[in-house]
């Protein structure tokens, strides 16, 4: 099996004009998902029918979350206390 290498010169203009439209493309791609994602959140809620309420304990998971990254963020940290020395 032979490798074929390919050299991109930045200066060409095929590859400027290339990597423009694929720019707009994926661009436009993203823009098309994200029009999709709030079409279907506001038209959903419309036509499907209403869901039963959760579990109490269920309600309580993004609370004790959240309780658990403030108590982490004012932890102190368990490394040593390393000097920093300038060369």
């Amino acid at each position: 099996m032979k490798m074929i290498m390919c050299r991109i010169d930045p200066f060409d203009d095929k590859s400027i004009s290339t990597n423009l439209m694929l720019k707009n493309l994926s661009s436009s791609k993203v823009i098309f998902v994200m029009v999709f994602l709030t079409i279907s959140l506001l038209v959903l809620p419309l036509v499907l029918p209403p869901l039963p309420p959760p579990p109490l304990m269920l309600l309580f998971v993004p609370v004790l979350l959240m309780v658990l990254l403030v108590f982490l963020a004012f932890t102190p940290s368990q490394l040593p206390n390393v000097p920093i020395t300038s060369m």
